[in-house]
Protein backbone atom coordinates (compact mmCIF):
# COMPACT_ATOMS: atom_id res chain seq x y z
CA UNK A 1 0.00 0.00 0.00
CA UNK A 2 0.90 3.83 -0.38
CA UNK A 3 3.45 4.50 2.26
CA UNK A 4 2.69 7.58 4.71
CA UNK A 5 4.98 10.19 4.44
CA UNK A 6 5.20 12.73 7.68
CA UNK A 7 3.65 16.67 6.79
CA UNK A 8 1.94 15.17 4.12
CA UNK A 9 -2.21 16.05 3.88
CA UNK A 10 -3.86 13.01 3.66
CA UNK A 11 -6.60 14.45 1.75
CA UNK A 12 -6.64 16.15 -2.00
CA UNK A 13 -5.54 19.73 -1.90
CA UNK A 14 -8.07 21.14 -4.47
CA UNK A 15 -5.76 24.16 -5.11
CA UNK A 16 -3.00 22.25 -6.42
CA UNK A 17 -5.70 19.97 -8.94
CA UNK A 18 -7.06 23.78 -9.97
CA UNK A 19 -3.19 24.80 -10.62
CA UNK A 20 -3.00 21.53 -12.66
CA UNK A 21 -6.25 22.39 -14.76
CA UNK A 22 -4.67 25.73 -15.11
CA UNK A 23 -1.97 24.60 -16.52
CA UNK A 24 -3.37 22.10 -19.02
CA UNK A 25 -5.49 24.77 -20.25
CA UNK A 26 -2.58 27.86 -20.81
CA UNK A 27 -0.33 25.10 -22.19
CA UNK A 28 -3.17 23.63 -24.60
CA UNK A 29 -3.98 27.20 -25.73
CA UNK A 30 -0.63 27.98 -26.50
CA UNK A 31 0.86 25.24 -28.29
CA UNK A 32 -2.57 25.01 -30.21
CA UNK A 33 -1.06 28.57 -31.68
CA UNK A 34 2.29 27.78 -32.49
CA UNK A 35 1.14 24.50 -33.87
CA UNK A 36 -1.42 26.43 -36.21
CA UNK A 37 1.72 29.37 -37.14
CA UNK A 38 5.03 27.61 -37.03
CA UNK A 39 6.35 26.47 -40.43
CA UNK A 40 6.41 22.52 -41.23
CA UNK A 41 9.30 20.73 -40.06
CA UNK A 42 10.65 18.41 -43.16
CA UNK A 43 10.48 15.47 -40.50
CA UNK A 44 6.77 16.31 -40.03
CA UNK A 45 6.64 16.28 -43.50
CA UNK A 46 8.27 12.84 -43.97
CA UNK A 47 6.17 11.39 -41.35
CA UNK A 48 2.80 12.51 -42.98
CA UNK A 49 3.80 10.72 -46.19
CA UNK A 50 3.96 7.91 -43.78
CA UNK A 51 0.40 8.50 -42.91
CA UNK A 52 -0.98 8.49 -46.79
CA UNK A 53 0.74 4.61 -46.78
CA UNK A 54 -0.09 3.10 -43.86
CA UNK A 55 2.86 0.27 -42.87
CA UNK A 56 3.52 -1.30 -39.31
CA UNK A 57 7.09 0.02 -39.75
CA UNK A 58 9.70 1.87 -41.89
CA UNK A 59 13.02 2.08 -42.58
CA UNK A 60 13.93 4.91 -39.74
CA UNK A 61 11.32 4.26 -37.10
CA UNK A 62 7.89 2.23 -36.35
CA UNK A 63 4.84 3.16 -37.73
CA UNK A 64 3.13 4.46 -34.77
CA UNK A 65 3.13 8.57 -35.45
CA UNK A 66 2.15 7.77 -39.21
CA UNK A 67 -1.17 6.12 -37.65
CA UNK A 68 -1.63 9.15 -35.24
CA UNK A 69 -1.41 11.79 -38.33
CA UNK A 70 -3.69 9.85 -40.20
CA UNK A 71 -6.18 10.00 -37.44
CA UNK A 72 -5.54 13.32 -37.02
CA UNK A 73 -5.90 14.43 -40.82
CA UNK A 74 -8.53 12.30 -41.42
CA UNK A 75 -10.63 13.59 -38.71
CA UNK A 76 -9.64 17.64 -38.97
CA UNK A 77 -8.34 17.48 -42.40
CA UNK A 78 -4.77 18.29 -43.92
CA UNK A 79 -3.15 21.47 -42.21
CA UNK A 80 -0.07 21.99 -39.93
CA UNK A 81 -2.33 22.44 -36.91
CA UNK A 82 -4.42 19.10 -38.00
CA UNK A 83 -0.87 17.45 -38.70
CA UNK A 84 0.37 18.61 -34.76
CA UNK A 85 -2.20 17.44 -33.17
CA UNK A 86 -1.68 14.49 -31.38
CA UNK A 87 1.34 16.16 -30.02
CA UNK A 88 -0.78 18.47 -28.39
CA UNK A 89 -2.92 15.85 -27.14
CA UNK A 90 0.14 13.83 -26.25
CA UNK A 91 1.70 16.57 -24.13
CA UNK A 92 -1.44 17.03 -22.40
CA UNK A 93 -1.70 13.42 -20.77
CA UNK A 94 1.66 13.22 -20.42
CA UNK A 95 1.40 16.08 -17.58
CA UNK A 96 -1.81 13.95 -16.29
CA UNK A 97 0.59 11.28 -15.76
CA UNK A 98 3.71 13.21 -14.36
CA UNK A 99 1.39 14.57 -11.90
CA UNK A 100 -0.44 11.47 -10.88
CA UNK A 101 2.65 9.89 -10.42
CA UNK A 102 4.38 12.50 -8.58
CA UNK A 103 1.44 12.96 -6.76
CA UNK A 104 1.63 8.80 -5.54
CA UNK A 105 5.39 8.61 -4.92
CA UNK A 106 5.53 11.71 -2.75
CA UNK A 107 1.83 11.41 -1.32
CA UNK A 108 1.10 14.95 -2.28
CA UNK A 109 -0.53 16.83 -4.63
CA UNK A 110 1.16 19.88 -4.61
CA UNK A 111 4.63 17.50 -5.42
CA UNK A 112 2.56 16.52 -8.49
CA UNK A 113 2.00 19.96 -9.62
CA UNK A 114 4.94 20.96 -9.30
CA UNK A 115 6.12 17.93 -11.27
CA UNK A 116 4.28 18.31 -14.06
CA UNK A 117 5.39 22.52 -14.54
CA UNK A 118 8.61 21.26 -14.40
CA UNK A 119 8.20 18.69 -17.53
CA UNK A 120 6.58 21.52 -19.19
CA UNK A 121 9.04 23.79 -18.37
CA UNK A 122 11.49 22.45 -20.30
CA UNK A 123 12.28 23.20 -23.99
CA UNK A 124 12.62 19.18 -25.25
CA UNK A 125 8.90 18.73 -24.03
CA UNK A 126 7.70 22.34 -25.04
CA UNK A 127 8.98 21.41 -28.65
CA UNK A 128 7.30 17.64 -28.05
CA UNK A 129 4.22 19.52 -27.51
CA UNK A 130 4.01 20.86 -30.95
CA UNK A 131 6.34 19.15 -33.30
CA UNK A 132 4.99 15.58 -34.57
CA UNK A 133 7.65 12.75 -34.28
CA UNK A 134 7.88 9.58 -33.20
CA UNK A 135 8.94 11.12 -29.53
CA UNK A 136 5.24 11.98 -28.95
CA UNK A 137 3.72 8.57 -28.67
CA UNK A 138 7.04 7.30 -27.21
CA UNK A 139 6.74 9.91 -24.48
CA UNK A 140 3.65 9.12 -23.51
CA UNK A 141 4.05 5.24 -23.39
CA UNK A 142 7.44 5.97 -21.38
CA UNK A 143 5.12 8.02 -18.94
CA UNK A 144 2.33 5.06 -18.54
CA UNK A 145 4.61 2.61 -18.06
CA UNK A 146 5.90 3.96 -14.99
CA UNK A 147 2.86 5.39 -13.90
CA UNK A 148 1.42 1.73 -13.61
CA UNK A 149 4.47 0.58 -12.15
CA UNK A 150 4.33 2.69 -9.22
CA UNK A 151 0.38 1.79 -8.89
CA UNK A 152 1.50 -1.77 -8.88
CA UNK A 153 4.03 -1.17 -6.28
CA UNK A 154 1.53 0.71 -3.91
CA UNK A 155 -1.75 -1.42 -4.37
CA UNK A 156 -0.30 -4.84 -5.82
CA UNK A 157 -2.84 -5.13 -8.55
CA UNK A 158 -2.43 -7.53 -11.70
CA UNK A 159 -3.88 -5.09 -14.23
CA UNK A 160 -1.65 -2.36 -13.61
CA UNK A 161 1.42 -4.81 -14.76
CA UNK A 162 -0.55 -5.73 -17.91
CA UNK A 163 -1.01 -1.76 -18.22
CA UNK A 164 3.16 -1.43 -17.61
CA UNK A 165 3.61 -4.51 -20.58
CA UNK A 166 1.20 -2.98 -23.08
CA UNK A 167 2.97 0.44 -22.41
CA UNK A 168 6.52 -1.50 -23.25
CA UNK A 169 5.08 -2.99 -26.18
CA UNK A 170 3.13 0.26 -27.85
CA UNK A 171 6.31 2.40 -26.31
CA UNK A 172 8.64 -0.33 -28.67
CA UNK A 173 6.06 0.29 -31.95
CA UNK A 174 6.27 4.09 -31.21
CA UNK A 175 10.21 4.40 -30.98
CA UNK A 176 13.06 1.60 -30.80
CA UNK A 177 14.37 3.31 -27.91
CA UNK A 178 12.03 2.11 -25.63
CA UNK A 179 13.73 -1.28 -25.10
CA UNK A 180 16.16 1.27 -22.94
CA UNK A 181 13.65 0.81 -20.33
CA UNK A 182 14.21 -3.11 -19.77
CA UNK A 183 17.48 -2.81 -17.18
CA UNK A 184 15.98 -0.53 -15.39
CA UNK A 185 12.84 -2.68 -15.44
CA UNK A 186 14.57 -5.60 -14.69
CA UNK A 187 16.87 -4.81 -12.03
CA UNK A 188 13.58 -3.43 -9.75
CA UNK A 189 11.48 -6.59 -10.43
CA UNK A 190 14.73 -8.62 -9.19
CA UNK A 191 15.78 -6.16 -6.35
CA UNK A 192 12.43 -5.85 -4.76
CA UNK A 193 10.15 -7.94 -3.09
CA UNK A 194 7.00 -6.02 -3.50
CA UNK A 195 7.85 -6.31 -7.64
CA UNK A 196 9.87 -9.87 -7.29
CA UNK A 197 6.67 -11.38 -6.31
CA UNK A 198 5.18 -11.42 -9.32
CA UNK A 199 7.77 -13.50 -10.90
CA UNK A 200 5.56 -16.18 -9.71
CA UNK A 201 2.11 -15.03 -10.79
CA UNK A 202 0.37 -15.66 -14.16
CA UNK A 203 0.00 -11.67 -14.20
CA UNK A 204 3.66 -10.98 -15.34
CA UNK A 205 3.24 -13.49 -18.35
CA UNK A 206 0.52 -11.76 -19.49
CA UNK A 207 2.54 -8.65 -19.18
CA UNK A 208 5.13 -9.65 -21.39
CA UNK A 209 2.72 -11.73 -24.23
CA UNK A 210 0.32 -8.02 -23.97
CA UNK A 211 4.15 -6.21 -24.56
CA UNK A 212 5.24 -8.95 -27.50
CA UNK A 213 1.94 -8.82 -29.07
CA UNK A 214 1.64 -4.79 -29.46
CA UNK A 215 5.82 -5.03 -30.53
CA UNK A 216 4.99 -7.81 -33.30
CA UNK A 217 4.19 -6.05 -35.38
CA UNK A 218 7.32 -4.08 -36.23
CA UNK A 219 9.14 -7.06 -36.03
CA UNK A 220 7.33 -8.80 -38.51
CA UNK A 221 7.79 -5.86 -41.00
CA UNK A 222 11.52 -6.11 -40.59
CA UNK A 223 11.63 -9.48 -41.25
CA UNK A 224 9.67 -8.65 -44.05
CA UNK A 225 12.04 -6.37 -45.25
CA UNK A 226 15.46 -7.84 -44.60
CA UNK A 227 15.38 -6.51 -41.20
CA UNK A 228 15.98 -2.55 -42.79
CA UNK A 229 15.22 -0.97 -39.48
CA UNK A 230 16.89 -2.82 -37.16
CA UNK A 231 20.10 -2.75 -39.04
CA UNK A 232 19.98 0.97 -39.37
CA UNK A 233 19.18 1.80 -35.63
CA UNK A 234 21.90 -0.76 -34.55
CA UNK A 235 24.08 0.69 -36.90
CA UNK A 236 23.09 4.22 -34.84
CA UNK A 237 23.54 2.53 -31.67
CA UNK A 238 27.00 1.08 -32.34
CA UNK A 239 28.68 3.24 -34.29
CA UNK A 240 32.07 4.64 -32.88
CA UNK A 241 34.78 6.44 -34.08
CA UNK A 242 34.80 9.65 -35.89
CA UNK A 243 35.03 12.16 -33.46
CA UNK A 244 36.41 13.69 -30.42
CA UNK A 245 35.66 11.79 -26.96
CA UNK A 246 35.79 14.19 -24.76
CA UNK A 247 34.63 17.16 -26.72
CA UNK A 248 31.74 15.19 -27.63
CA UNK A 249 30.62 14.06 -24.34
CA UNK A 250 31.06 18.00 -23.64
CA UNK A 251 28.76 18.78 -26.68
CA UNK A 252 26.66 16.15 -25.57
CA UNK A 253 25.88 17.43 -21.97
CA UNK A 254 25.90 21.00 -23.03
CA UNK A 255 22.79 20.47 -25.72
CA UNK A 256 20.89 18.62 -22.97
CA UNK A 257 21.72 21.21 -20.16
CA UNK A 258 20.43 23.98 -23.26
CA UNK A 259 17.29 21.94 -24.20
CA UNK A 260 16.11 20.86 -21.00
CA UNK A 261 16.84 24.07 -19.59
CA UNK A 262 20.11 24.73 -17.11
CA UNK A 263 19.04 24.12 -13.71
CA UNK A 264 16.39 21.30 -14.67
CA UNK A 265 19.31 19.58 -16.26
CA UNK A 266 21.41 19.71 -13.10
CA UNK A 267 18.56 18.93 -10.75
CA UNK A 268 17.78 16.02 -13.20
CA UNK A 269 20.89 14.25 -12.79
CA UNK A 270 20.59 14.91 -9.02
CA UNK A 271 17.30 13.72 -8.87
CA UNK A 272 17.84 10.26 -10.64
CA UNK A 273 20.83 9.40 -8.87
CA UNK A 274 18.79 10.22 -5.30
CA UNK A 275 16.17 8.15 -6.54
CA UNK A 276 18.19 4.92 -7.24
CA UNK A 277 19.83 5.15 -4.09
CA UNK A 278 17.78 6.33 -1.65
CA UNK A 279 14.87 4.08 -3.20
CA UNK A 280 17.31 1.53 -2.29
CA UNK A 281 17.91 2.29 1.01
CA UNK A 282 14.89 3.08 2.30
CA UNK A 283 13.46 0.06 0.04
CA UNK A 284 11.10 2.06 -1.85
CA UNK A 285 10.51 0.00 -5.34
CA UNK A 286 7.98 3.36 -7.14
CA UNK A 287 11.24 5.86 -5.93
CA UNK A 288 13.97 3.32 -7.16
CA UNK A 289 12.18 3.01 -10.22
CA UNK A 290 12.22 6.83 -11.11
CA UNK A 291 15.91 6.60 -10.95
CA UNK A 292 15.91 3.47 -13.18
CA UNK A 293 13.82 4.79 -15.89
CA UNK A 294 15.75 7.76 -16.23
CA UNK A 295 20.18 7.64 -14.78
CA UNK A 296 20.76 5.05 -16.55
CA UNK A 297 19.55 5.83 -19.94
CA UNK A 298 21.56 9.42 -19.67
CA UNK A 299 24.40 7.42 -18.96
CA UNK A 300 23.69 5.53 -21.97
CA UNK A 301 23.80 8.17 -24.35
CA UNK A 302 26.29 9.98 -22.41
CA UNK A 303 28.93 7.11 -23.12
CA UNK A 304 27.18 7.05 -26.60
CA UNK A 305 28.32 9.73 -27.11
CA UNK A 306 31.95 9.57 -26.46
CA UNK A 307 31.79 7.67 -29.96
CA UNK A 308 29.42 9.18 -32.05
CA UNK A 309 26.98 12.08 -32.17
CA UNK A 310 24.04 11.91 -30.11
CA UNK A 311 20.52 14.11 -31.02
CA UNK A 312 19.56 15.99 -28.39
CA UNK A 313 15.74 14.85 -28.01
CA UNK A 314 17.14 11.10 -27.46
CA UNK A 315 16.81 10.88 -24.41
CA UNK A 316 13.93 12.95 -23.84
CA UNK A 317 11.67 10.34 -22.43
CA UNK A 318 14.32 9.49 -19.32
CA UNK A 319 14.02 13.31 -17.67
CA UNK A 320 10.12 12.64 -17.05
CA UNK A 321 11.34 10.34 -13.44
CA UNK A 322 13.82 12.40 -13.03
CA UNK A 323 12.09 15.36 -12.81
CA UNK A 324 9.97 13.45 -10.55
CA UNK A 325 12.48 12.60 -8.61
CA UNK A 326 14.07 15.96 -8.45
CA UNK A 327 11.19 17.47 -7.04
CA UNK A 328 10.07 14.85 -5.02
CA UNK A 329 13.12 14.73 -2.73
CA UNK A 330 13.28 18.72 -2.58
CA UNK A 331 9.92 18.57 -0.77
CA UNK A 332 10.67 15.82 1.69
CA UNK A 333 11.61 18.16 4.21
CA UNK A 334 12.12 22.20 3.78
CA UNK A 335 15.14 23.28 2.82
CA UNK A 336 17.38 26.69 2.58
CA UNK A 337 20.18 27.96 1.00
CA UNK A 338 21.43 29.01 -2.48
CA UNK A 339 20.28 25.25 -3.59
CA UNK A 340 16.78 25.88 -2.58
CA UNK A 341 16.61 29.26 -4.57
CA UNK A 342 18.11 27.59 -7.34
CA UNK A 343 15.52 25.07 -6.83
CA UNK A 344 12.31 27.80 -6.81
CA UNK A 345 14.28 29.55 -10.11
CA UNK A 346 14.52 26.46 -12.10
CA UNK A 347 10.50 26.42 -13.09
CA UNK A 348 10.87 30.28 -13.79
CA UNK A 349 14.01 30.05 -15.94
CA UNK A 350 12.59 27.44 -18.16
CA UNK A 351 9.13 28.69 -18.54
CA UNK A 352 10.65 31.90 -19.22
CA UNK A 353 12.59 30.15 -22.08
CA UNK A 354 9.90 28.01 -23.22
CA UNK A 355 7.88 31.21 -23.60
CA UNK A 356 10.17 33.01 -25.99
CA UNK A 357 10.69 29.61 -27.85
CA UNK A 358 6.88 29.75 -28.71
CA UNK A 359 6.65 33.39 -29.43
CA UNK A 360 9.96 32.31 -32.69
CA UNK A 361 8.38 29.50 -33.42
CA UNK A 362 4.74 31.15 -34.19
CA UNK A 363 6.32 34.81 -35.36
CA UNK A 364 10.40 34.77 -36.11
CA UNK A 365 10.42 37.66 -34.13
CA UNK A 366 13.54 37.24 -32.20
CA UNK A 367 16.90 37.79 -33.53
CA UNK A 368 18.80 34.35 -32.93
CA UNK A 369 22.16 33.49 -34.32
CA UNK A 370 21.67 31.41 -37.25
CA UNK A 371 23.46 28.25 -35.61
CA UNK A 372 20.93 28.30 -32.83
CA UNK A 373 17.68 29.55 -34.91
CA UNK A 374 15.35 26.71 -34.92
CA UNK A 375 13.72 28.42 -37.56
CA UNK A 376 16.49 28.10 -40.43
CA UNK A 377 15.61 25.24 -41.60
CA UNK A 378 11.89 25.79 -42.10
CA UNK A 379 12.02 29.25 -43.30
CA UNK A 380 12.29 30.67 -47.21
CA UNK A 381 10.98 26.75 -48.85
CA UNK A 382 8.07 29.37 -50.79
CA UNK A 383 9.79 30.35 -54.08
CA UNK A 384 10.73 26.60 -53.89
CA UNK A 385 8.09 25.34 -54.04
CA UNK A 386 6.39 28.15 -56.29
CA UNK A 387 8.62 27.00 -58.79
CA UNK A 388 8.56 23.50 -58.78
CA UNK A 389 4.33 23.72 -59.06
CA UNK A 390 5.20 25.96 -62.38
CA UNK A 391 7.32 23.58 -63.63
CA UNK A 392 4.75 20.84 -63.02
CA UNK A 393 2.01 22.31 -64.66
CA UNK A 394 3.91 23.03 -67.53
CA UNK A 395 5.14 19.25 -67.67
CA UNK A 396 1.91 17.61 -65.80
CA UNK A 397 3.43 14.26 -67.03
CA UNK A 398 6.72 14.44 -65.74
CA UNK A 399 6.98 12.50 -62.14
CA UNK A 400 8.87 14.53 -59.32
CA UNK A 401 11.86 13.19 -57.60
CA UNK A 402 14.60 14.42 -54.90
CA UNK A 403 17.88 13.78 -53.35
CA UNK A 404 16.57 14.25 -49.55
CA UNK A 405 13.40 12.95 -47.47
CA UNK A 406 12.44 15.90 -46.23
CA UNK A 407 12.01 17.97 -49.46
CA UNK A 408 10.04 14.71 -50.52
CA UNK A 409 7.61 15.39 -47.40
CA UNK A 410 7.84 19.54 -47.92
CA UNK A 411 6.96 19.37 -51.96
CA UNK A 412 4.58 16.97 -51.57
CA UNK A 413 2.70 18.70 -48.19
CA UNK A 414 2.90 22.15 -50.14
CA UNK A 415 1.88 21.37 -53.62
CA UNK A 416 -1.35 21.56 -54.96
CA UNK A 417 -2.81 17.47 -55.22
CA UNK A 418 0.00 16.42 -52.74
CA UNK A 419 1.87 14.72 -56.09
CA UNK A 420 3.80 11.49 -54.79
CA UNK A 421 7.70 12.43 -54.66
CA UNK A 422 10.13 10.09 -55.28
CA UNK A 423 13.79 10.09 -53.59
CA UNK A 424 16.29 9.77 -56.12
CA UNK A 425 19.20 7.85 -54.92
CA UNK A 426 19.32 3.72 -54.15
CA UNK A 427 18.65 3.71 -50.47
CA UNK A 428 16.80 1.54 -48.13
CA UNK A 429 14.73 5.15 -47.69
CA UNK A 430 14.00 4.32 -51.10
CA UNK A 431 13.34 0.80 -52.04
CA UNK A 432 10.43 -0.54 -53.88
CA UNK A 433 8.16 -1.40 -50.81
CA UNK A 434 8.41 2.46 -49.82
CA UNK A 435 5.84 3.04 -52.61
CA UNK A 436 3.17 1.69 -53.75
CA UNK A 437 3.57 -2.18 -55.66
CA UNK A 438 2.71 -0.75 -59.14
CA UNK A 439 3.68 2.85 -58.66
CA UNK A 440 7.41 2.70 -60.02
CA UNK A 441 6.87 -0.01 -62.93
CA UNK A 442 4.86 2.70 -64.26
CA UNK A 443 7.14 5.30 -64.40
CA UNK A 444 9.54 3.86 -67.30
CA UNK A 445 9.69 5.72 -70.26
CA UNK A 446 8.68 8.83 -68.47
CA UNK A 447 10.66 12.24 -67.94
CA UNK A 448 10.93 13.71 -64.46
CA UNK A 449 11.29 16.67 -62.95
CA UNK A 450 14.25 16.24 -60.33
CA UNK A 451 15.17 18.73 -57.76
CA UNK A 452 18.39 19.16 -56.39
CA UNK A 453 20.97 21.29 -54.04
CA UNK A 454 23.06 22.77 -56.59
CA UNK A 455 26.65 21.31 -55.98
CA UNK A 456 25.45 18.20 -54.30
CA UNK A 457 26.69 16.05 -57.15
CA UNK A 458 23.46 14.27 -57.18
CA UNK A 459 22.81 15.25 -61.29
CA UNK A 460 25.48 13.03 -62.38
CA UNK A 461 24.46 10.31 -60.36
CA UNK A 462 21.34 10.48 -61.38
CA UNK A 463 21.56 11.48 -65.07
CA UNK A 464 22.89 7.69 -65.87
CA UNK A 465 19.54 6.45 -65.31
CA UNK A 466 17.38 8.90 -67.74
CA UNK A 467 18.08 9.35 -71.96
CA UNK A 468 18.87 13.09 -71.38
CA UNK A 469 18.86 16.07 -69.21
CA UNK A 470 18.54 19.38 -69.52
CA UNK A 471 17.62 22.66 -66.96
CA UNK A 472 15.07 23.99 -66.15
CA UNK A 473 15.42 27.03 -63.55
CA UNK A 474 16.99 27.67 -60.21
CA UNK A 475 16.10 29.00 -57.01
CA UNK A 476 17.67 30.78 -54.16
CA UNK A 477 16.47 29.93 -50.48
CA UNK A 478 16.51 33.14 -48.84
CA UNK A 479 16.82 32.56 -44.59
CA UNK A 480 17.76 35.52 -42.48
CA UNK A 481 21.37 35.40 -41.50
CA UNK A 482 22.17 32.66 -43.55
CA UNK A 483 23.68 32.30 -47.16
CA UNK A 484 21.46 31.79 -49.82
CA UNK A 485 21.18 27.87 -50.69
CA UNK A 486 20.69 27.19 -53.92
CA UNK A 487 18.08 24.83 -55.55
CA UNK A 488 17.95 23.19 -59.61
CA UNK A 489 15.33 22.34 -61.47
CA UNK A 490 16.11 19.30 -64.06
CA UNK A 491 14.30 17.73 -66.53
CA UNK A 492 15.40 14.26 -67.18
CA UNK A 493 13.93 12.88 -70.31
CA UNK A 494 13.07 9.38 -70.34
CA UNK A 495 13.95 7.37 -67.46
CA UNK A 496 15.51 4.17 -67.61
CA UNK A 497 14.97 2.87 -64.41
CA UNK A 498 17.00 1.74 -61.82
CA UNK A 499 17.20 4.59 -59.61
CA UNK A 500 14.38 4.05 -57.16
CA UNK A 501 15.40 0.78 -55.81
CA UNK A 502 13.81 -1.13 -58.14
CA UNK A 503 15.38 -4.24 -60.08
Amino acid sequence: MQAEIPGRNGGPDLSARRGLVALLLVTAALRLAVAALAPLSGDEAHYWLWSRDLQWSYFDHPGMVAYLIRAATTLFGLSELALRLPAILGAGLVTLLVYDTARRAFASDRVGLMAALWVNATLLFAAAGVIITPDVPLQLCWSLCLWALVRLVQHGRARDLLLAGLAVGLGFASKYTMVLAGPGLLAAFLLFPALRVWWRRPALIGAVALALAAASPVVLWNLAHDNASFRKQSAHAFEAGGVDPLASLAGFLGGEAGVVTPLIFVFCLWGGGWALWRGWRARRADWFLLGALSLPVLLFFAQHSLGGKVQLHWPGMAYLPAIIAAVGFWSLKPRAGWGAGLFRLAPGLGGGLVALAYLHLATGLLPLPARVDPLGRLQGWKPLFAAVEAQHRAHPDAFLFVEKHDMAGLLSFHLPDHPVVFLGKVALHNAPWAYGDDMIPSLAGRDAIFVFRDGSGSLEYSARFFESTGPLAAVERVRRGRAPERFVLTLARGYRGGLLGED
